[in-house]
Order: structure tokens, then sequence, then C-alpha cells
């Protein structure tokens, strides 16, 4: 009975299509077509049976619907997937890219169709130079509407030819910078969310690329074009600080440049860091807190304030207020469990204090013995740090005083000590 509807169907059909040709060439063609579109019914129940309609459909009326062509690709990808035999396989994966140009010969939207079939030959591994053809066809086609899968693939397409020595480090920052375009351009809109997604993957395959000898130049070229570009200026800002370009001096210009222009277009934390960093480059670290505390202000998680917080100890640290430091420090250790890298600050400030601290008898060796201490409770909480700890605890583990010195004063190794002037804490005796 349903074969009957459905031949019943097919020729009132092919009536009315038939000039057309969208249901084939013939009456009988659309017969057989529409009785063939049915495989849509058995794609999950029997793949077998629904590849068999659907071969019999994409022969007799290619122009029928699109998503004959959609759902050919899904078909085959499922056979490519379960296939053993490589022979097969291979022949199966020609067929599955025969279908996108088939889809475009039909349909059109050749730049749409070759993102999509050049994301498919990455996945299975096809000619490296091919693939690269493939996409840059298709991104030049779509420009601002390329599809988020169509950049992420191109990323990891240039950066396997790179390692295969057939495009430079250049190249890839070159297509860095136009794929990260593509999805700013995108930022707003249904698909705002997927672009996000393909820029952060991008950055992530790209970083190893992304050194301060290449980004610094990079955005110093860039500058004066794109001092009023937010999108520009937020991922240009990003990778500086995340490369710590701002150590050096030609990074410590630009970084300021672009931090300085960021912020009033879009105050925010990580703008508010950056203006910061800047002011620590140039000494003024009263600056430098203030700007770290708006970043503070500023963030959303507790991470990223314990971050900050830590950034305005570190400059207390580096204008000699030791115990504004270490009170920072400690916020910052509050903020974020099992963090080593507060009390390598509080330790190192401790350290410095050994001079300071001199009261002409075990002092300055208390200083040393204290910052020991928080080097040990470091490494205890965040195995992390351990290596830099080690080294410190090395180092200061050298000026242990002997025992006869402390012997001097009535004391032994082992014994309670309280670390005197501002570090006043509770430490234990340690000799040679």
């Amino acid at each position: 009975m349903k074969k009957i509807t459905l031949i019943l169907i097919g020729l009132v059909i092919s009536v009315a299509t038939f000039a057309q040709g969208k249901y084939g060439a013939t009456p009988e063609d659309s017969v057989a077509c529409i009785e063939s579109l049915i495989y849509k019914d058995y794609m999950k129940s029997e793949p077998k049976l629904a590849h068999s309609l659907w071969r019999a459909a994409y022969k007799t009326c290619p122009q029928s619907q699109k998503s004959l062509y959609t759902n050919g690709v899904k078909i085959y990808k499922q056979l490519v997937k379960a296939e053993k035999d490589a022979t097969l396989k291979a022949a199966y994966i020609d067929t599955m890219f025969s279908i996108y140009d088939q889809r475009i010969a039909m349909f059109g939207q050749e730049g749409l169709v070759k993102g999509m079939k050049g994301q498919a030959m990455l996945s299975n591994k096809q000619d490296k130079e091919k693939t690269f053809e493939i996409l840059n066809e298709a991104i030049g086609l779509t420009g601002n509407k390329t599809q988020s899968g169509t950049l992420v693939a191109m990323m990891f397409t240039v950066i396997n030819l790179e390692k295969a020595d057939k495009k430079t480090k250049e190249e890839v920052v070159g297509m860095f910078e136009k794929t990260l375009a593509i999805c700013a351009a995108n930022k707003e809109g249904k698909n705002a969310a997927r672009y996000a997604k393909a820029e952060e993957k991008i950055q992530n395959v790209t970083s190893p690329y992304l050194d301060c000898t290449v980004l610094v130049p990079l955005a110093d070229k860039n500058f004066e074009a794109n001092k009023e570009n937010l999108d520009w200026l937020r991922t240009t800002m990003k990778l500086l600080k995340k490369n710590k370009c701002y150590k050096t001096d030609d990074g410590a210009v630009i970084f300021g440049k672009v931090a300085e222009a960021y912020f009033p277009l879009e105050p925010s934390a990580n703008g508010a860091s950056g203006i910061a960093t800047l002011y620590l480059g140039k000494k003024d670290y009263s600056k430098a807190i203030e700007f770290f505390q708006k970043a503070i202000d500023m963030s959303e998680t507790d991470d990223e304030k314990a971050e900050y917080t830590l950034s305005i100890a570190k400059a207390h640290s580096y204008k000699k207020s030791f115990a504004q430091a270490r009170t920072f420090a400690l916020k910052a250790a509050g903020l974020k469990k099992g963090w080593g890298e507060p009390y390598i600050l509080i330790g190192d400030c401790y350290a410095q204090s050994s001079k300071t601290c001199d009261d002409g008898e075990l002092g300055r060796y208390g200083a040393y013995w204290a910052a020991v201490d928080k080097y040990k409770k470091a490494k205890a909480v965040d195995a992390t740090v351990a290596t830099v700890a080690n080294k410190k605890i090395a180092s200061i583990s050298s000026r242990y005083p002997a025992t006869k010195d402390v012997f001097f004063f009535g004391k032994k190794n082992g014994d309670s000590y309280t670390a005197a002037c501002w570090i006043n804490e509770a430490t234990t005796i340690k000799t040679k």
C-alpha cells in the first residue's frame, strides 16, 4: 500500500516538475526518484538499505534536494569509519569528495561547499597541499562569511605544511591574522559562539609560532591601522600579555600603546592589568597597584582576582614594602587554593630582609629560616613550584650559620625561634 501511494505521489510530482527535470529526466525516473528518496527514513535503522536507496536517488535525480548531498556525506562518513579494508576505505573517501563536487554543480554555493570539502580532506588526512588549495579557494570565495570550521581547518593545514617545510612561519602568522580577522567580523549574530570557539582553537594551535620575536613586530606593524579596532586590540593585548612581551624594551613600548588604546574602549580586568603592567615597567609602583586593583574589581572569577592580587603583592615587594607584599600574597593564596607562588614571593621578601632584620645576633638567620619555611610551604601545596622552591632552599641553606655560631647564643639546631623585625614569625633554628 505504501509503495502504491508513493508511486501515485511520484506521478503527480513528475507531471508538475518534469519540465524542469528536478526529479528525473522521464516520468519513470520521477517515480523511481520519489521511491528512492525515502532513504532518509532508514539512515539510522537500516543503513545498508538507506545507502542503496540513496545511490538510486543520487543517480536518477541529482537535482531533487540539497539534502541528498548533506545526507550522502553523512552516509559515506559512516562507511569510511566502519570500513577496515584500506582500498575500499579510500574508494569511499573519493566518493564522498565527489559528492561535494556534484553538490556545487547542482546547487552552487561553491565557497561554502569547498570549505566543507577541505575540512573533510583534513580529517581524512589527504594531500596537505591539495587540502590547502581547496580551503584557500573557499576562504577567497566566502571572505568574512567563511564557516568557522573552515577557518580552524585552514590553520591546522597551514601548520601541517610548515612542519613539512612547505610553508614558512611567516606564512603561518599571516594566515593566523587572516582567520582571526574573519572570526572578529562574526563576533555578533547567531553563530557568534561558534566563531568565538574557533578563535580560541586558532590561537591555541598557533601559539607555538607566536613568541615575542613574532608578536612584537607584528603588533607594531599593525597598531596604527587598528588602534581603534576593539577586536584587534583585545586579541593583541591577550597575546602580548600571555607571552610576557612587555619584558623586552621594544615589547614594553608596543604593549603600552596597545594597553592605553584598549582600556578606554573596553574597560576590563585584562585591560586594567595591561595598564598596570605598563606602569610596572616604568617602576611607577603606586600607579601599577592602582590599576591592578581596578583589574581585581572587574574580575569575574576568584582565580583572576588571585592573579591580580599577587601582582599587587609583587609591586609592593619591588618597592621594598615587604609587610604589604606579604598581606596581599596571603590574600592571593586564600583566593586560589593549592597555589604555591604567593608563598614563594613571601619567602623572597623574607630572604631580602636578612640585612634589615640583622640584630647582631641571629636576626639575619631568622629571616633565612623563615624564608625556607615559606619555600617548603609553597612546594607542599603546589608541586608545580617544587623545582623553583628547591633551588631557593639550596641557595639559602648555604648561608645557614654553623652549629658553633648558634651555640654561642645558647641555641642549637631545631630550637624554636621567632624571626624578628617586620617578619615576626615563629620558625626553627637551622644550621649547616
